[in-house]
């Protein structure tokens, strides 16, 4: 004990309900939590390429609130055109800051908006996703059912369509909302596979399981003609690593069936990816990247409500860049879509524990699955769903925890 009394406690306050709590616990009026529940979070928001000039006024708008705005030293060298800047406040304060930003010009009115609506993507941990998706008991668990002889984890496990359909069964009984069917293997290294191939292989699996499965199959596959096919046939959802890159006809399946479209991260192709891959900052340069093909496929006719993001783990990525995008997961909340994890038995498992085989990374895979869920992570891919389905429930457990 001090002499003032306990020892002091720092509190991590993630959201709203949590300073709430805080406030009420040591018996704050309900009009003071009204007063001070935004006060209690602090938030920090990066802009780049903003107009010099309004970076000026927007470090000026910010401090006379409280806030604080670090700007790049072209602002107060005063050259150049542009500015990155990082604008640092509680909620409150962006609250009484925002306003006035949409009075003033040089593009602080659409930063104003912008602004206001990645702060409540962020904190609105379950967005506006695709219709018959239901999203609030996140995270849902996809089952991956890879048809396929070469996948790197599960190549081969399935001699035909039955044994897949029955897998998919038994996966769906543990606990799958959600199976992702994929004929082709995009392991590193691996090369594309013919069309009539990848068709053979995934399109009587989704006839076979779209009668009691409805509404909860997935195709992984970048082909158009591929996903169209398997929604006809009775798949719900597009899981495309390409991000609708590598077909330029997907874009037309997607907007014309309105379902789900998941955009996955990849750089490079699945044959060389992981051929030195190379960022100066992965995670901003994956936010960026899908803050840009966001709005391109809502400008090809996609709904942005059909829209959900996978980072795309081991795509184009070392361990120490996947250690990266884990670790600031919760940064594409501020995006508005829901996230898609896909960790599960991954190479860079391996290397951390020096696990060979992938299939005996599934304890590996649970980690990622409680960490990615608490991050904010809304469907989660595994192969082990059993495994992961514990470790999900303790995830919802400790998030719902008041």
């Amino acid at each position: 004990m001090t002499a003032a009394g306990s020892r002091p406690q720092v509190l991590v306050l993630r959201d709203i309900d949590e300073s709430r709590a805080a406030l009420k616990h040591i018996r704050v009026s309900g009009a003071g939590i009204e007063i001070m529940e935004k006060k209690a979070l602090f938030r920090v928001v990066r802009v780049t390429g903003l107009d010099i000039r309004a970076a000026n006024i927007l470090k000026q708008e910010m401090l006379s609130r409280g806030g604080e705005v670090a700007t790049s030293r072209e602002v107060y060298e005063l050259h150049g055109e542009s500015a990155d800047c990082l604008i640092m406040g509680t909620l409150t304060q962006f609250e009484r800051v925002l306003p006035k930003l949409r009075q003033q010009p040089f593009g602080l009115r659409k930063l104003s908006a912008a602004i206001e609506t990645a702060l409540r993507s962020y904190d609105e941990r379950v967005p506006a996703g695709p219709a018959g998706l239901d999203l609030s008991d996140a995270p849902l668990l996809m089952g991956v059912l890879n048809v396929t002889p070469d996948s790197f984890s599960d190549g081969g496990s399935y001699a035909g369509a039955q044994e897949a359909i029955g897998a998919a069964l038994g996966m769906a009984e543990d606990g799958a909302h959600l199976i992702d069917i994929g004929g082709e293997s995009t392991r590193p290294g691996s090369d594309p596979l013919p069309e009539a191939d990848e068709l053979a292989r995934v399109i009587p699996v989704v006839r076979g399981l779209a009668q009691s499965l409805a509404g909860r199959l997935s195709v992984d596959t970048y082909k158009a003609r591929v996903a169209a096919q398997a929604l006809e046939a009775g798949a719900s959802i597009i899981n495309d690593i390409s991000a609708l890159r590598m077909d330029p006809e997907m874009v037309a399946v997607a907007r014309d069936a309105e379902c789900p479209v998941i955009i996955m991260h990849m750089l490079g192709e699945p044959k060389t990816m992981q051929v030195d891959p190379t960022y100066e900052n992965v995670v901003e340069e994956v936010f960026q990247f899908f803050a840009e093909r966001i709005e391109w496929a809502v400008e090809n006719g996609i709904k942005e409500e059909n829209l959900l993001i996978d980072p795309g783990l081991g795509f184009g990525k070392t361990t120490a860049h996947n250690l990266a995008l884990l670790r600031h997961l919760d940064t594409f909340r501020s995006l508005g879509r829901p996230i898609v994890l896909g960790a599960s038995r991954k190479r860079f498992l391996g290397q951390i524990l020096g696990i060979d085989t992938a299939s005996e990374r599934d304890d590996a895979t649970a980690a990622t699955t409680v960490f990615g869920a608490c991050a904010g992570a809304h469907i989660i891919r595994v192969h082990n769903v059993a495994v992961n389905r514990d470790a999900a429930r303790i995830a919802r457990a400790i998030l719902n925890e008041s």
